[in-house]
Order: structure tokens, then C-alpha cells, then sequence
């Protein structure tokens, strides 16, 4: 009797085949009349499994085909594959495919449920295509060549996918149960955080990044570094090229890539929240409770306004290229303070600073004429568009909507993680209004309540009012942010915080008012004084179209 044990011949195909390839996984006789399917839900490694492992499966098919005058010829296996989602399994397909092409008279399973847990259906339409060729499931005993065996095999096939269902159930709830409790699940933990083996939550990981340098930065110290040189203006290459002259790299062998970088930017770890499924997949990549909530993971390595700010500067930087909209990204990074915010009045383009002025780029790009290029000096343009941010911010009255746009993006960008939870909330409140008020609906308008479903209404309506109170309670505990813009009611605040800034900072200062500046020609030829009417201020909140009827919005 043949058995498959630790030093078999070299007949061995599955042991060094490329994973999900459909070869066989062992050769036994070219010529036989007999193939065996093997199949392992998951592959573990150093842990005890109840499942029955691929090497005994192959043993118990080997000795049935021979105790049945067969020549076992093919073993075909699935490791690590699952039986009830509908992914590839090309052992399977193979096993299935031997048989249709007459290759084979029989493919031997260990039990139903190693061969599908995808109900009765599935495994009646393959019984229908078996023409004459059998199906032998050993554990259970049932044949497909069998007409008596075939009813068993639709039960079996049914309790094996409602087993399977129920698991999968119990998994989902564990997972879910888990992720609200703000535990970790993941196999490996990000770069600059280490897993509390305690209560499984993330902590910043204080080990040294460069190897035999424990007086060095730590792993947390390198993402904290990242983060603000990005959010500085930096490009990911060239963080990438000073961190490899400080001989940080992610771990020993492996170099840092731009993609890895933009990973961290976004990854809900690093500020400590959970992250969802698939989460760099998705626009939102937070994981949200069954109320919509944020949960934490642990202590966090920067904050939300940090990562947020350096994906800002990022998103600056990327361009859509060519009819998909493929993301590129564009690596100038502004150096002037009005770096793409100036823009040609003749033909709307971003002017472009060369030598000590801003210019109209029509010569520069082609294609469409430029009728009237703008051209400025430097030193006019930062003048007038300073006095004009100041002039318009101190002028402006307590009510004036310029100023609630302004707190609003300097609270995007400061306090984004109280902005986000607050929305949040009122979109609770608002979702749950709306459903209370289409249950009336349902019961007055459209008469839906009438007869025997009059008596679920009251129950209804009571869980509904329950929603609505408890989303107005969950609001009411979250304060209302406040804005602190209170320097950018005074001239003098306002040129004192200008002067100490940088030309990041200073940038960043006169995006929470000022959209662009939109500047004209000059009103004659050779040297002309620069006037204010040559320039028109998008600011925030305000038109963005001029005409002779709309406001003119000048300094």
C-alpha cells in the first residue's frame, strides 16, 4: 500500500510551484485512472489544527484507490484557499477539468466539505456534467455514481454551507466585536508603532531606528520627522534621500519608497484610530462603529492636524494626467508666498515668478494666445495683496461671512479631529430626523400603517423618537469648536505674526482668506505706477465671477 510520508521520491510538483498555479501538486502515475483532490481552509504555522492536514487526506485517497483496483495518477490541492467564497482554486478547477476531458474516471475527495461549501446547487450542476464519471467523498462515504447517494450528498452540501455560514457569522461578529474595542488585529503593526501584548492596542514604538545607536531617534521619531518635513514643503524623494544619509532605513535590506511615504500620510494608526478594511482603498480609511463613531487603537505618533496638514501639501503637488485622470505628482514645490495664487486676467493661467516678477506663462506653455498678459514685479505684488488681506480682515464686522469661512478653515486645519466628529454627529441627527419623519409619512401620507400593520406602528415610532433623542444628546456633548482668529482682526498682530513667519506659514496664512488674486494688464505701455485697481481678490465665500453687475471685490 502506498503512503505519502517525509522522504517520498522527488514526485513531489506542488512543493515548489508558484502559490494558485494549476499544476499538480503531486504525480503518482501519468497513467493512472484516478485523481485526488486535497483541500486546507487556512495554513498555520506552529499552531494546532483540527483540520485534517494535506498529507493524510493524499494517504487516506492513495489507499482507497487502491483498495478499489484504481491508479491514483494526480494530486491537486488547495492550501490556504477557501471553499465557500468565490475565489480562484485552481486545484479544484483542475480536478473538475480531468474528469469533463475524460483524463479521469474518478476524483477522490476526502469529505463534501473539502470539496465545496457552496451549497447544493453548486455541487448538482457539477453532478450533472459527470457523464458516467464518478465522485467518491471517503469520509462520508457518498458517491456520485450512486443514485441513492445523491439526495445525501445535496444534505451534506446544504449543511456544510450553512455550517460554513454560521462561521463566517461568528468570525464577522468577533472581528467587529474587537474592532470596537479598539484592539489591534492585524498581523504586522506599522513602522513607528509596537502592540501592546496587554490590552493589544498601539503604542509609539521608542526603539532605536538606526541599529547600534540607542542615543539615536527612535521608529516614532522618524515618522514624527516625515510628517513634518512633508507637511513643510518637503517632497517624498527628498525625504526619502536625507533619511537614507542618516542611515534610517525601514528595516535591515529595504530602502524607503515614495509610496510607502504617502501610506503613512494617510494610515488612521499613526494618529491613533482604527483603521478600516482595505482602508488605503478607500476615501475615507477610519474605521466607524455601528454609530458612526471613530474608535481608538491606542496613543497615537502625531497628531490628526500633522498628518492632515502633510496630506494637504501632497494633494497640492498632484495633477490629473490624460483622459483616466491618472495621478501624478507634480514634485515644485512653492517657494514665494504667492506661488499659485496669481492668475492672468487675459487668460486665466497661474503666473509664474522668473527673476524679481510674475508673469503671464502664455509664451512659455503655447497653445491657447494670451490677448492680454499681466506682468507684475514681485515686490508690488506682496505689497498690495498683503494690505488687501488686512485692510479686508480688519474691516470686516462680526457677522460678515468671510469671517465665518475663515474660522471654518482655520479649524480644518487645526482641529480637524473635533470639525470631523462634530459633522459626524449632526449627520446622525439629520439621518435620524429624516427617518422619523418618513416613518409619519409612511403612517399619514401613504397610508402604509392600515389593517394588520396598524399595530407595529407605535413600536416603530417609539424607536425612532429614541434615535433622534440620542443623536441630540451625543451632539449637544460634543462642544462647538472655536476658532482662534482673533490676531486677524488686528493690523498689528497680523504684520507681527507675518514677519515671524515662514514663507510655508506665510502661505498658509493667506490661504484661509484669500482663494487668488486675479491680476490685469498694466494701463499703458513703459513704466507705469502699480495701482490697486489692477488686482481682484477672490476671498473666500465670495464670487469668484466679475462683471459689471457683481461686486468688485478690490483692495
Amino acid at each position: 500500500m502506498t503512503t505519502l510520508t517525509e522522504d517520498r521520491p522527488a514526485t513531489f510538483a506542488g512543493s515548489k510551484a508558484p502559490a494558485r498555479v494549476a499544476v499538480p501538486y503531486m504525480i503518482i502515475d501519468p497513467n493512472g485512472d484516478m485523481d485526488i483532490y486535497a483541500r486546507k481552509s487556512v495554513t498555520r504555522k506552529g499552531r494546532e489544527d483540527r483540520e485534517l492536514s494535506v498529507k493524510q487526506q493524499i494517504n487516506d485517497g492513495i489507499r482507497w484507490g487502491e483498495w478499489n483496483k484504481y491508479r491514483p495518477r494526480y494530486v491537486w490541492v488547495d492550501n490556504g484557499i477557501s471553499g465557500s467564497k468565490d475565489v480562484h482554486r485552481p486545484g479544484y478547477d483542475a480536478g473538475l477539468r480531468a474528469l469533463e476531458t475524460s483524463a479521469t474516471r474518478c476524483l477522490w475527495s476526502y469529505k463534501l466539505d473539502r470539496f465545496s461549501r457552496k451549497g447544493a446547487l453548486a455541487v448538482l450542476t457539477i453532478m450533472d456534467r459527470l457523464d458516467g464519471k464518478r465522485i467518491f467523498f471517503g469520509s462520508d462515504n457518498l458517491d456520485t455514481s450512486e443514485p441513492k447517494d445523491r439526495r445525501m450528498i445535496m444534505w451534506r452540501a446544504e449543511d456544510a454551507k450553512e455550517f460554513s455560514d454560521q462561521l463566517s457569522d461568528r468570525v464577522a461578529d468577533a472581528w467587529r466585536y474587537s474592532k470596537d474595542e479598539g484592539i489591534w488585529l492585524a498581523k504586522r503593526v506599522p513602522y513607528g508603532l509596537k502592540k501592546d501584548p496587554k490590552t493589544r492596542q498601539l503604542l509609539p514604538d521608542d526603539t532605536p531606528a538606526i541599529p547600534g545607536k540607542p542615543d539615536g531617534p527612535t521608529k516614532a521619531d522618524v515618522i514624527r520627522r516625515m510628517i513634518r518635513e512633508i507637511g513643510g514643503g518637503a517632497t517624498a524623494p527628498t525625504v526619502i534621500a536625507r533619511l537614507h544619509d542618516d542611515e534610517i532605513y525601514p528595516r535591515p535590506g529595504y530602502r524607503w519608497s515614495p509610496q510607502r511615504i504617502y501610506k503613512i500620510l494617510r494610515h488612521p494608526a499613526y494618529i491613533g484610530l482604527q483603521p478600516a478594511s482595505d482602508w488605503d482603498d478607500r476615501e475615507d480609511p477610519v474605521y466607524r462603529n455601528e454609530k458612526g463613531q471613530r474608535v481608538s487603537v491606542g496613543k497615537g505618533v502625531v497628531t490628526e492636524a500633522q498628518q492632515l496638514k502633510a496630506r494637504k501639501v501632497v494633494q497640492q503637488r498632484t495633477a490629473l494626467f490624460g483622459k483616466k485622470g491618472t495621478k501624478r505628482g507634480v514634485r515644485s514645490v512653492g517657494r514665494h508666498e504667492l506661488s499659485g495664487a496669481m492668475f492672468c486676467s487675459g487668460c486665466g493661467r497661474t503666473m509664474i515668478k522668473r527673476g524679481n516678477s510674475f508673469g503671464c506663462p502664455h509664451k512659455l506653455h503655447g497653445g491657447r494666445p494670451c490677448l492680454a498678459p499681466a506682468s507684475i514685479m514681485a515686490k508690488y505684488a506682496y505689497h498690495f495683496v498683503f494690505q488687501a488681506f488686512v485692510n479686508r480682515l480688519t474691516a470686516s464686522s462680526p457677522e460678515d461671512p468671510l469671517l465665518h469661512a475663515v474660522a471654518a478653515r482655520w479649524l480644518d486645519t487645526h482641529r480637524p479631529d473635533i470639525v470631523a466628529e462634530r459633522r459626524e454627529a449632526e449627520e446622525r441627527l439629520e439621518n435620524a430626523k429624516a427617518a422619523l419623519e418618513d416613518l409619519v409619512a409612511a403612517k399619514y401620507k401613504r397610508k402604509e400603517f392600515e389593517g394588520p400593520a396598524a399595530e407595529f406602528y407605535p413600536g416603530l415610532l417609539s424607536e425612532a423618537e429614541d434615535t433622534v433623542r440620542a443623536a441630540e444628546k451625543m451632539l449637544s456633548m460634543i462642544p462647538e469648536p472655536t476658532a482662534d482668529i482673533g490676531y486677524l482682526l488686528d493690523a498689528q498682530t497680523i504684520a507681527d505674526a507675518w514677519e515671524k513667519a515662514t514663507v510655508e506659514e506665510r502661505r498658509e496664512l493667506l490661504s484661509l482668506a484669500l482663494d487668488g488674486v486675479c491680476v490685469r494688464q498694466a494701463f499703458g505701455k513703459g513704466r507705469t505706477p502699480v495701482t490697486p485697481d489692477r488686482f481682484h481678490y477672490a476671498w473666500t465665500g465670495a464670487k469668484r465671477v466679475l462683471g459689471q453687475e457683481d461686486v468688485e471685490l478690490t483692495a
